[in-house]
């Protein structure tokens, strides 16, 4: 197990080592972060837009294209992981000062990886849906040639009404 006070006597006594491989980084990043936040503005939200050829990403977050503000969080929290996990690499026991961060980094893959997959699922059905209201059936249309649905209420395994389970 680390010992708190050793990574902490380990970047008093190394302090150069410390800023350049955690602070240099980070700081380089978000520079580039910010850089490319500004252009993306001056391009969409302050763009020579005229009624002619008006934004297409009107009514999204700054007038930017969809997702531009999740990526970009995105990737810079996966580049100060990348930078964290370099970290500990060389400094045993470093994780252990950012344990909060990693969940929380954790939290977001999974939260975003989770919407997608939901965003699909919730879509396939929406097209089921709509593919059984314009057919004119209610429940019960074959999809695929040869398929065996049959209904309930035709008979087979589950046509008794007393059935439990």
């Amino acid at each position: 197990m680390n010992n708190y006070m050793d990574t902490v006597k380990f970047f008093t006594d190394n302090s150069q080592t410390y800023w350049l491989s955690i602070y240099a980084p980070v700081m380089l990043w978000l520079t580039l972060i910010f850089i490319l936040f500004v252009l993306l503005l001056r391009k969409y939200t302050f763009g020579n837009w005229t009624t002619d050829h008006p934004n297409p990403y009107d009514g999204e977050t700054f007038n930017m294209p969809r997702g531009s503000m999740r990526g970009l969080i995105t990737l810079t929290l996966l580049y100060v992981t990348v930078i964290i996990e370099m970290a500990n690499v060389r400094i045993i026991g470093f994780e252990d000062e950012f344990t909060e961060f990693l969940i929380a980094f954790q939290m977001m893959i999974a939260f975003y990886f989770g919407s997608k997959v939901m965003h699909h699922i919730t879509s396939v059905e929406r097209a089921k849906s709509q593919f059984y209201a314009e057919s004119g059936n209610s429940a019960n249309v074959n999809i695929e040639a040869g398929s065996n649905v049959t209904n309930a209420n035709e008979g087979g395994d589950f046509a008794d009404q007393d059935a439990e389970g």
